[in-house]
């Protein structure tokens, strides 16, 4: 059993990541079977809802009056319809019809028909239109062969209504039934720019959207980026062929940015991949894009988080389509906004297709943004704009109250820097301004430093040398004796103090004796040799005034 559960959730897993193949979406929605209920039938009138009500309205039955039979003619008008209630989003690829047959006695059948169809988002009935663009369908020949009629676009909705449709006025009665699959993907609409025109032959739009076209934009619709089908590989062929799909394109020149795709999805999914059908016909300035960013968001107002980036390896060897896979790490939201860089003149997509599943929780939509206050308006405390009011205090969120703390930092720290300067700048100034130590002797005549020299020595001190050249005088500068090392005894610990000798023992010695002459010096000692000047000579006899050499 639990290998059958893991097999029966890889099945589901295939059929939620691989989108909808309109190929594969082709079984009976439940009109013959009885799935779905006569309480989902619904018509506008019955000739006799007894026998001919919208519950007969059932392909191959035959109860009672054998089909649903409107209490009007069908006109070309096609006023009476037959309503079917799906109750979810299903994807309808074709539909059948039988006229009555009431077990050979009927000859009521509808030549054609129309379709409407009611989706959630659209909030409103769509007539539906092929890819060429027809909106009445072939209906019945006779009363008991089904014509089938494969519908191109396949259509999304919830509610599906038949509307008998003549050239001219006719009693009809049908017999309907629908194909297709439950619609999986999950995408509600799309939002997005209108595609533009090549030149007057090719015309790049979304013909299958059925939402709101306002000028260049697309609202709230579903089309060709999620019918399923892709185009082929040169976008030329549904020009000549309008049975096959064809592409969806903008110019580089017409767009200002990238272009950029919102997704609404029914409930909040998380997303393993997207995949985009790409054409790339360089050769015709068609190139795939050069850079894809993808967005989410829960409430659809804001995009939180940091976006998934993917580069694209330009191609210039192979011109064939081909699939862009772009891996989404598993991110949760509603919305996805799909953002398409350009990578040359044009670029084509025909389909985009998300990987995603259901996910359960509580999830909290994103907070509106603020709208940006004009010059004199502020926002006041009870949601109210109040204007020609100046305030100089704001209420800063998020970002703008960091860089506020920033700034007032930043402002201390410069007025800082300004007073340290300025407190520098002045004490250099008193320290020019004050007056300096002299260092000339406080007891020397400053007066005579710069007299003219007279004939004897300076009458100062022996600082000043005896000057050679007679019109300066040169101080004499100490020399500068080196230091000595401290006494050991200021580092090595005290002896113990020695006890004085007795009086006696000075009394003893011969040096305490008046008498006492100290002994001569050795004979071999040589006389003292005094060191003189050399000679100098007298300018006066009288004076004896010494000049030096």
């Amino acid at each position: 059993m639990k290998a059958l559960g893991g097999v029966a959730i890889f099945i589901l897993w295939l059929a939620v990541t691989d989108g909808i193949d309109p190929s594969q979406c082709i079984a009976p929605l439940g009109m013959e079977n009885g799935a779905i209920k006569d309480e989902d039938i619904t018509a506008s009138s019955s000739f006799d809802n007894g026998n001919v009500g919208p519950q007969h309205g059932r392909v191959r039955a035959e109860l009672n009056g054998g089909a649903w039979c409107p209490g009007n003619p069908a006109t070309p008008e096609a006023t009476e319809y037959l309503e079917i209630d799906l109750r979810t989003v299903h994807v309808i690829t074709a539909a059948g019809t039988q006229g009555r047959f009431g077990n050979g006695q009927g000859v009521e059948y509808a030549e054609f028909y129309m379709l409407d169809y009611w989706r959630p988002r659209l909030s409103k009935w769509m007539r539906y239109r092929n890819r060429n663009g027809k909106d009445v369908l072939q209906g019945n020949i006779n009363t008991y062969l089904e014509a089938k009629e494969n519908l191109d676009p396949p259509i999304m909705a919830s509610k599906i209504r038949f509307l008998p449709f003549s050239y001219h006025r006719r009693t009809v009665c049908m017999r309907v039934e629908l194909y297709g699959c439950k619609w999986t993907d999950g995408i509600v609409s799309y939002s997005m720019p209108q595609g533009d025109k090549r030149a007057n032959s090719w015309e790049f739009y979304d013909v299958a959207y059925d939402g709101h076209w306002d000028g260049e934009r697309l609202f709230y619709g579903l089309g060709q980026l999620t019918d399923g089908i892709t185009a082929p590989d040169d976008f030329k062929v549904p020009y000549y062929n309008q049975a096959v799909e064809s592409w969806i394109g903008w110019k580089n020149e017409t767009r200002e940015g990238p272009i950029e795709i919102i997704f609404e999805f029914d409930k909040i999914r998380e997303f393993s991949s997207v995949v985009i059908h790409c054409n790339n016909q360089f050769a015709k300035e068609v190139s795939v894009f050069s850079r894809a960013k993808v967005l989410f968001s829960v409430g659809g107002k804001r995009y939180k988080g940091e976006p998934i980036t993917y580069d694209y390896m330009e191609d210039r060897v192979f011109d064939d389509a081909r699939n862009v896979s772009i891996k989404l790490h598993h991110r949760v939201g509603r919305f996805v906004k799909l953002q398409l860089y350009f990578g040359g003149k044009w670029m084509l997509i025909s389909e985009v297709t998300f990987n995603s599943a259901v996910v359960s929780g509580n999830f909290t939509e994103e907070e509106d943004e603020m709208e940006p206050l004009q010059k004199d308006q502020i926002v006041t405390a009870d949601g109210t704009d109040g204007k020609n009011i100046v305030s100089a205090v704001n209420t800063p969120s998020g970002f703008g109250q960091y860089l506020g703390v920033v700034v007032g930092l930043l402002s201390v720290l410069a007025v800082l820097m300004i007073a340290v300067v300025a407190f520098i700048v002045i004490q250099q100034r008193r320290y020019k301004s004050s007056p300096r130590p002299s260092q000339v002797p406080s007891g020397c005549d400053k007066a005579a430093l710069y007299r003219e020299p007279s004939v004897g020595r300076l009458p100062c001190n022996s600082d000043y040398a005896d000057v050679r050249d007679p019109d300066y005088a040169v101080p004499l500068q100490p020399p500068q004796t080196p230091r000595t090392a401290p006494p050991l005894h200021n580092f090595l610990p005290k002896p113990p103090p020695v006890p004085l000798p007795p009086e006696r023992y000075y009394a003893a010695t011969e040096i305490c004796n008046a008498g006492f002459i100290p002994p001569p010096p050795p004979l071999s000692t040589p006389p003292p040799v005094r060191i003189g000047r050399q000679p100098g000579r007298y300018m006066s006899n009288t004076t004896k005034t010494y000049v030096g050499p």
